[in-house]
């Protein structure tokens, strides 16, 4: 949260979801059906078993590849609901089919407007995949949205990793886009950081889609984001809803490298995914303690008369997101 309060960014009445959609049951019921339900969600990168399957607020999602064809089926409870299966370069996502008669809902390239063909291009890195990784936290979905979109907390929260990482001016040279649904955030990294990527550069000849010395993370409603590091490493993440109080964070790093020819290159690079992979799994430990302590405190605030929070300048991302969420649930049409 902003302490500066400033006239033009304070949100009225009625732009916030209620604080029992962060705990509540029927607000999670609400959701599996109008969010996660209807909205195209990011499944995964095909692999060599040429499966995926994902578990979202109690809907089960099984996609197959063969060949070029994708199909799946959804399992929701004793019913099998038909999938649509689109995607974004090697970025595979679906969504719960409508049923006969009712509104077909935005395409894929619609529900990522703008970033469509940045996702694809950056995609193109999803090379030399690690193993996915699964982080349980015991908060609301939505927490670790919000959390990933405050840009405030960097200094805070991760003082002794990410804020030295960033250049040191980051609220002068930090660039926020906000799209409505979606967003992005680009820091710039510090020299020291930019010179680390640089080395390793050298080292392993990453593969880059752009010449670019900034962390970057672009939001996918409701529940996606890419986080990418100087140009080159690409680390697709999914809030999976598993209760009122209960989600996980997936993720999965891509480090594309053009020089895996010798034992001592494919041992090296190793090594380093083992390290990005430690120092990401490092700050996640620093933001699981906030989002459970939230989540822990929202119903506590919840009947206090008039508690609103008010949100920064960039902060307005997560003012967007709960915007998104209300015409979302609000929708009745099929």
């Amino acid at each position: 949260m902003s302490s500066a309060l400033h006239p033009s960014v304070i949100p009225g009445e009625g732009t916030f979801l209620p604080h029992g959609h962060f705990w509540t049951d029927a607000a999670f019921a609400l959701e599996r059906e109008r969010v996660f339900g209807r909205c195209w969600l990011y499944m995964g990168v095909f692999d060599d078993t040429n499966v995926l399957n994902a578990e979202m607020a109690g809907l089960r999602f099984e996609l197959r590849r063969r060949g070029e064809t994708m199909d799946g089926v959804c399992r929701d409870g004793e019913r099998t609901r038909a999938l649509w299966i689109d995607r974004c370069g090697v970025l595979v996502f679906a969504r719960v089919a409508p049923e006969e008669g009712g509104e077909t809902g935005p395409t894929l390239a619609e529900h990522l407007a703008p970033y469509g063909d940045r996702l694809a291009m950056m995609s193109a890195n999803c090379l030399n995949p690690q193993p996915p990784v699964g982080i349980p936290f015991q908060a609301n979905w939505k927490a670790l949205v919000e959390n990933t979109m405050d840009d405030f907390h960097g200094s805070t929260v991760h003082p002794d990793t990410i804020h030295p990482a960033v250049h040191p001016d980051w609220q002068s040279t930090l660039v926020t886009e906000r799209h409505g649904a979606n967003s992005d955030s680009r820091w710039l990294l510090a020299d020291g950081t930019a010179g680390w990527w640089a080395k390793l550069d050298g080292k392993l000849r990453l593969r880059r889609f752009a010449d670019e010395a900034f962390y970057r993370h672009t939001f996918i409603f409701p529940n996606f984001y890419l986080a990418t590091f100087y140009g080159a490493t690409v680390i697709p993440h999914r809030v999976d809803p598993l209760a009122p109080d209960a989600s996980v964070l997936r993720w999965q790093l891509f480090l594309p490298t053009t020089r895996l020819e010798t034992a001592r290159e494919r041992a090296f690079h190793r090594s380093t995914a083992a390290y990005l992979i430690e120092s990401a799994g490092t700050v996640i430990a620093e933001d699981r303690p906030v989002c459970e302590a939230v989540q822990q405190g929202r119903p506590g605030i919840a009947d206090l008369p008039g508690f609103t929070g008010v949100y920064g300048r960039r902060e307005r991302r997560i003012l967007d997101f709960h915007q998104v969420m209300l015409r979302q649930l609000a929708e009745t049409t099929r």
